[in-house]
């Protein structure tokens, strides 16, 4: 995963910024307002589509096409995979001073038996 998708936090401000741009360029391609454009946005994005509001410019469907392909295909698939990936946790995975400690151990047993051997 790209170094600047590293967390969920960083991911959502990331779409939020994206979000903000998809809905200011709507209000100004489409002459709506921008509380209608922000529930434009919020319905095309959850994959809703009430109908209420819809583009009609050629920049407004510009716009909305790249809504729709952004957030279905690049955003909800890294989100998804991030929200994942912190709830799978392996249990039997040694911590850092157990292993430390596994390696002590080896290193002992092989220097025991190298002067039994001799």
């Amino acid at each position: 995963m790209h170094k600047y998708f590293d967390t969920i936090k960083e991911v959502a401000i990331i779409y939020l910024v994206f979000l903000i741009v998809c809905f200011l360029s709507f209000s100004w391609f489409e002459g709506k307002s921008l509380f209608d454009s922000l529930w434009w946005s919020i319905v095309t994005t959850t994959t809703t589509g009430y109908g209420d509001i819809y583009p009609i410019t050629i920049g407004g469907r510009i716009v909305a096409g790249l809504l729709m392909f952004v957030s279905t295909f690049i955003f909800i698939p890294i989100m998804s995979g991030l929200i994942a990936a912190r709830m799978i946790v392996d249990s039997d995975a040694f911590s850092h001073d157990e292993q430390e400690f596994i390696k002590t151990q080896l290193v002992e047993i092989n220097n025991k038996l190298k002067k039994e051997e001799e």
